[in-house]
C-alpha cells in the first residue's frame, strides 16, 4: 500500500520517541567522523555546499582526469564564497577563512573565485561518505520498519 510522504512523516513523528535513538545515532556518528576529518564542523558543511554543486556536473565521477589523479580538481560546476554564505547561514568571513584553511590541507582548489572540491579531497573524505551511507542505510531500514506499521 502506497503512502503520500506526508502521511509517512505524520507516522514517524508518532514515533518519534521510539525510532530517536536509531536515527540520531548514525547522525551522530557521522558528524564524529567528519569533524574528525575535516577538523570542524563549519568546513564539513562548506564540503557539502561544494559536493552539491560537483555532483550535479555530469563528468562528477567520470572525468578522465579525475579518475587518473591528473588534475586538482574534481569536475564540478563549482561554487564562490557568496554562495556557501548564503546557502548555510555562515558568516561570509568565517567561509572565507574556513576556505583558505581547506586550500591549505588540499581540500579546496580554487579557478578565480570558483570552490572546486580538489582530488585530495575527494579522496580524504572517503571516511566521512561511508559514515553517510551508513547513516542513509540505518534510516532507510527504520523509517521501512515505520511505514511497514512493525514500530
Amino acid at each position: 500500500m502506497d503512502r503520500s510522504t506526508s502521511d509517512l512523516f505524520e507516522r514517524l513523528k508518532g514515533q518519534s520517541r521510539a525510532v530517536a535513538y536509531e536515527l540520531v545515532e548514525p547522525l551522530t556518528s557521522f558528524l564524529t567522523v567528519a569533524r574528525a576529518v575535516t577538523g570542524d564542523l563549519d568546513k564539513v558543511l562548506i564540503m557539502v555546499t561544494i559536493t552539491l554543486r560537483s555532483s550535479r556536473h555530469p563528468d562528477f565521477r567520470s572525468g578522465k582526469a579525475f579518475e587518473d589523479g591528473e588534475d586538482a580538481a574534481v569536475p564540478g560546476f563549482g561554487t564562490n564564497v557568496r554562495s556557501v554564505a548564503d546557502s548555510t547561514g555562515i558568516p561570509r568571513e568565517t567561509v572565507r577563512r574556513k576556505v583558505r584553511e581547506l586550500e591549505a590541507m588540499g581540500w579546496v582548489v580554487r579557478d578565480g573565485n570558483t570552490l572546486h572540491y580538489s582530488v585530495e579531497g575527494y579522496e580524504g573524505a572517503a571516511p566521512v561518505r561511508e559514515a553517510m551511507l551508513r547513516m542513509y542505510a540505518r534510516g532507510y531500514d527504520v523509517i521501512r520498519r515505520v511505514d511497514r506499521g512493525e514500530g
